[in-house]
């Protein structure tokens, strides 16, 4: 442990970089340590308190555990503490943690009763110590990276899930489009079973597992879509797609005349070997509205799944975490006006327009379950057509604790836009949304899809304010 002034553990011969953990990077990522190769990690005690603060958050409790269960374990086999703790990382890094320390020169009107204030006191009396030697907080709080470069600590964001721009920018692009020869058009007409109208998959279309695209003949005229299947290409007819009886829509038609985006996903909703699907979008592209009409017409119409599972995250403005308060009532009464998207969605498919009776005996019928993200650990999600909305306000950890949860008999679509975050400690390029797409690229598999929506349909108002009122940058 670094708070022996006589012992010098960071010997001035070690070229390795040295990192401070900020406590929202661990319960970010439980396993960060692990992600800094052969350079050395240091933890304060501070961090410490605040991990075991949160132990029993509804959020991010179990994330407080984990990574405390990581420590005790790299603790119980090391000797000698004072001398580090090697990383098994396979890059023999190290671990210390910190306590004391705290620099004399530190600016008198930061109050080191705030626990950030005291991490950086730290640091700077590291720095003192080792003069000689590279620290570098890594925080995932902007306004701590601010701090520290103004006092002279180099910072920098978590970066380990992180997209770069150019990356997120990619995803807003319309559906390719492909040209099919006479001969391989009539190939795809000839079985009289639609399910096997497909065609020869080619390499050069440079499509991902169940990508879609839109299909034009050599006169250029929209003949349908084709979704990649392994090495074929199946044909839907863009003009009967739809879900619930609800049709692929066009806002601006002297901008588009098709929207081949809604269509897709459409097709991706409703194909049962499509277990997981992505769909990202910006405010108002429909993503809800079709996540709802073919979990309904799923469980309903098909009685493929026995239930419909809706689960967001609930943001609050807890520096650490999330919960959903002390408000009287159920879980499920507290969530409804967390809820009202999906809420507005049941009662515009049940046409009804009695207060609200319809979607009420929906939700009381427990056929449709509301769920907080913080409750899913445990959750019994058998044979449910789940949807996660707002995605992007939830940790690559999260994500994968409600991905665990998943039988072969469950359908998961995961809704989220990457520019609407609430969450202080997550940003537009490292969130579970993003992740998880990205991980569906390096990790195709045929039960994976995913599609991006990037026709605003809601309102020529709304597409107004979306263009035009950029949203600000957090903070």
């Amino acid at each position: 442990m670094l708070n022996n002034p006589n012992v010098e553990l960071l010997k001035n011969d070690d070229q390795r970089i040295i990192y401070v953990l900020d406590t929202n990077v661990l319960l970010h990522d439980p396993s960060a340590i692990f992600r800094f190769d052969e350079h050395i990690v240091l933890i304060s005690l501070l961090a410490i308190e605040e991990i075991d603060a949160k132990k029993n958050d509804p959020g991010i409790g179990y994330n407080a555990r984990d990574i405390s269960n990581k420590l005790e374990q790299l603790i119980d086999r090391t000797e000698i503490l004072e001398q580090g703790i090697l990383i098994p990382n396979g890059k023999k890094g190290t671990l210390f943690f910190i306590s004391g320390l705290l620099s004399k020169n530190f600016p008198a009107e930061l109050s080191l009763s705030y626990k950030d204030n005291a991490m950086l006191s730290q640091i700077i009396g590291l720095k003192e110590k080792y003069s000689n030697r590279s620290f570098i907080l890594v925080t995932k709080d902007r306004n701590l990276r601010i701090k520290a470069q103004a006092l002279g600590i180099d910072s920098e964001d978590y970066l380990h899930d992180k997209i770069s721009e150019e990356y997120l920018s990619s995803f807003f692009q319309p559906l390719k489009q492909i040209m099919l020869e006479e001969d391989e058009i009539n190939k795809i007409f000839k079985s009289k079973n639609e399910g096997e109208w497909t065609v020869q998959y080619r390499k050069k279309w440079q499509l991902n597992e169940n990508e879609g695209v839109a299909l034009f003949d050599p006169s250029n005229n929209l003949f349908g879509l084709g979704l990649r299947k392994t090495d074929r290409l199946r044909y839907h007819d863009y003009f009967s797609t739809k879900v619930l009886d609800t049709y692929p829509k066009v806002l601006n038609q002297e901008q588009f005349q098709y929207n081949f985006e809604q269509a897709v996903c459409m097709a991706q909703a409703l194909d049962d070997d499509i277990r997981i699907q992505i769909i990202i979008g910006r405010a108002g592209t429909g993503k809800t509205h079709i996540a709802m009409a073919a979990a309904l017409e799923k469980v309903f119409k098909e009685r493929r799944y026995d239930s419909i599972k809706l689960i967001k995250p609930i943001v609050t403005k807890s520096r650490l975490g999330e919960d959903i308060g002390f408000l009287p009532g159920s879980v499920k009464r507290k969530l409804i006006p967390k809820m009202r998207p999906f809420i507005d969605k049941l009662r515009q498919f049940t046409n009804t327009n009695d207060t609200e009776e319809g979607w009420k005996k929906l939700l009381d019928s427990g056929v449709i379950e509301m769920m907080n993200l913080a409750d899913v650990r445990g959750a019994d999600l058998a044979n449910s057509f789940v949807i996660f909305d707002e995605a992007q306000n939830a940790n690559p950890f999260q994500m994968r604790t409600l991905g665990t949860r998943l039988g072969e008999d469950t359908k998961l679509i995961v809704l989220g836009d990457p520019t609407q975050i609430d969450s202080i400690y997550l940003d537009k390029y490292s969130n579970a949304l993003i992740n998880l797409y990205e991980n569906s690229l390096k990790n195709p598999t045929s039960f994976i899809a995913h599609i991006c929506l990037v026709q605003m349909v809601r309102s020529h108002t709304s597409k107004w304010f979306e263009e035009t009122m950029k949203r600000p940058e957090q903070h």
